[in-house]
């Protein structure tokens, strides 16, 4: 007995896109630093940044996916 997940309904869809468009404009104002003049805290803002490029990528699919449903909803 499988347990499946009801479809998203379009308000929930838009709720879901909303967010996310704002999550990418936090991500991409985060990106927007300049480096630190050490080089051990270059080293951590490097990879801070690398994670937030990895996270905006994921959303930026979820956001396609969301789309397309809409779409389809239409």
């Amino acid at each position: 007995m499988s347990a499946s997940k009801p479809n998203p309904t379009r308000e929930q869809l838009i709720r879901r896109r909303d967010e996310i468009n704002e999550q990418l404009t936090r991500v991409n104002k985060e990106q927007r630093i300049e480096l630190d003049r050490d080089p051990e805290e270059q080293a951590i803002e490097i990879e801070q940044g690398e994670v937030a490029t990895s996270m905006e990528e994921n959303l930026q699919r979820e956001l396609a996916v969301i789309e397309e449903q809409l779409l389809e909803d239409e």
